[in-house]
């Protein structure tokens, strides 16, 4: 009986993780030029999460952050004049998905790379005592690359699953007690979770 209440949360989980996606709860992300060098943000769609804004460099280095708590609608200017000439991405991201906008900004004007614009749904990670599920977000057929470290960043476990796979379910028994760090990398970009054994 046990067991078939657990398959039958997980089987939950997974209709409730694809009804989200499919009456598209995707972010509706904007990025537009307003001014020589100004642009404008406007999001909506973000769920009911912690939102994070992000201007980062060619480099990866953070220029300005924005964390908005339980904040549906974004609405912001940049001002880049004081930005050197390069490459930048303006970064939206929160529990569920992750889109970046490359902006271009030379000596006299910022241009905006909208054809350039990546958003992933993220993989949605859940814990269940010694289980590990992971819901693969169903439009994505990207193949996705699951890392499971120990707590001295030791990998323990390492596998590739294709984009058509819907649930994989990983059963932590075996490993000792601690925390342990999933890494998911999916379309060149890494998301981490941790989870405890106890």
């Amino acid at each position: 009986m046990k067991t078939m209440r657990k398959s039958l949360l997980i089987a939950m989980m997974v209709m409730a993780t694809a009804v989200v996606f499919a009456n598209g709860e995707k972010p509706n992300v904007k990025v537009e030029k307003v001014g020589t060098k100004m642009v404008a943000l406007q999001a909506s769609q973000l769920g009911t999460s912690q939102t994070q804004v992000q201007l980062k460099d060619e480099k990866g280095s953070i220029l300005h952050k924005v964390v908005l708590n339980n904040n549906e609608k974004v609405n912001k200017r940049f001002d880049l004049t004081s930005l050197p000439a390069g490459n930048y991405d303006l970064e939206v991201e929160n529990e569920t998905s992750f889109t970046t906008t490359p902006i271009e900004v030379t000596a006299s004007a910022a241009f905006v790379m909208n054809g350039d614009q990546v958003t992933i749904i993220k993989p949605v990670v859940r814990q269940n005592g010694d289980l590990l599920d992971i819901i693969m977000p169903s439009e994505d057929s990207t193949s996705i690359s699951v890392t499971i470290f120990d707590s001295n960043l030791k990998p323990v476990y390492k596998e590739t699953v294709e984009g058509d796979t819907e649930l994989r379910r990983y059963d932590l028994s075996k490993l000792g007690k601690g925390g342990y760090r999933i890494k998911l990398r999916a379309q060149g970009r890494e998301f981490i979770q941790f989870v405890a054994l106890k």
